[in-house]
């Protein structure tokens, strides 16, 4: 009997080490196939690494994409992890390779996992389908159109505000430059220029009509947010924390304060507001605003925005999509939970 167990685990390895094989494989072809000049992937020590992160993944390193990336081959007969707990063991692969960039390779993933992924940022592939390596590439091709070359770049701020008031409002569709930059109150040069960004990265389309161009979105609003959230980045570009004698004009609430309207999340004591950059400035130097130290001097945050939140905003808070490109890298579960449950309450248009 001890005899037929121990063979049994024998064969259960054997299959595993196959499947990994087969996997890591699969692997390589996909990754030659998109870069001929890649070098094969050759096994990486990581004796730093817990064993359990050991027994979980084979670690292999190439020269990819111009980069040195890792990537963690998950072995056969382990369940399915969360995003969260993958973005973990990334970050443990991170700190034992001393790598930066590395990817979690799987045989497949569930479509929200895949999109819960790319929103916490862990780079991943599934060979033959996608690829999510952000300093790199990113193909996903199971619902996905593939991007363009170099779409590793974010948005501009104004493509951005294109990209999120089509997904939130609707209504942009064959509007002409000129209407939009009236709309929006941005210039004719940026809103163009967006346009040039958008489509290049296959999340537009235009057309000319006399002398206008007109902006054409050929997607749902839910497939237009999945397609284009690797290239969004959080609107937001500092937080200081400030005092005031009122509340200026223009606010927004923002950060835990907006997710906390939206969610069962505490608020937080020091509540947090957004607001341009421009505005800061102006508060800042008409002394409306004062900044502070730290938050125990503070009765305010400011978060500077990249664009202007009101361009987005329904309400008092900032808008949802927004606000969860500004939370989503969050170490905090319970603020990754409540996000969760926030982006599937939504309703696209």
């Amino acid at each position: 009997m001890k005899t037929v167990r121990f063979m049994l685990r024998i064969n259960r390895s054997a299959d595993t080490n196959r499947n990994m094989k087969d996997l890591k494989n699969r692997a390589e072809r996909h990754l030659m196939k998109l870069d001929d000049r890649m070098a094969p992937l050759v096994p990486r020590a990581t004796p730093s690494l817990p064993l359990y992160l050991r027994e979980r993944f084979s670690v292999f390193s190439s020269r990819v994409f111009g980069r040195n990336w890792i990537f963690a081959i998950e072995n056969d007969g382990w369940d399915a992890g969360t995003p969260t707990e993958y973005r973990q063991h990334w970050q443990q692969l991170k700190q034992a390779t001393g790598e930066d960039c590395v990817a979690i390779v799987l045989s497949r993933i569930p479509a929200i996992a895949r999109n819960r992924m790319i929103g916490l940022g862990v780079p991943f592939l599934i060979p033959e389908t996608q690829i999510f390596l952000p300093e790199s590439i990113t193909l996903l091709t199971e619902t996905f159109t593939p991007l363009a070359s170099g779409c590793g770049k974010p948005l501009s701020p104004t493509a951005q505000v294109l990209v999120l008031l089509q997904v939130l409002k609707a209504g942009l569709e064959n509007l002409s430059a000129k209407e939009l930059s009236e709309r929006l109150e941005l210039s004719r040069s940026s809103i163009s220029n967006a346009t040039s960004e958008l489509e290049q990265a296959n999340l537009c389309e235009t057309s000319r009509k006399g002398k206008e161009q007109r902006i054409h979105f050929n997607r749902s609003a839910a497939a237009l947010w999945e397609t284009a959230l690797p290239l969004l980045r959080s609107p937001v570009s500092r937080t200081l924390f400030i005092k005031w004698t009122n509340p200026i004009e223009g606010l927004k609430g923002a950060g835990i304060t907006a997710l906390a309207h939206r969610s069962q999340i505490a608020e937080d004591p020091v509540s947090t507001f957004a607001l341009t950059e421009r505005s800061i400035r102006q508060g800042l130097e008409n002394g409306k605003l004062t900044a502070c130290m730290d938050r125990y001097e503070a009765n305010a945050a400011v978060e500077a925005w990249r664009y202007n939140p009101a361009l987005l905003a329904g309400g008092p808070d900032v808008d949802p999509l927004s606000l969860f490109l500004s939370l989503r890298n969050s170490p905090d579960e319970r603020v990754q939970a409540e996000l969760d449950d926030m982006m599937r309450g939504l309703t696209w248009r």
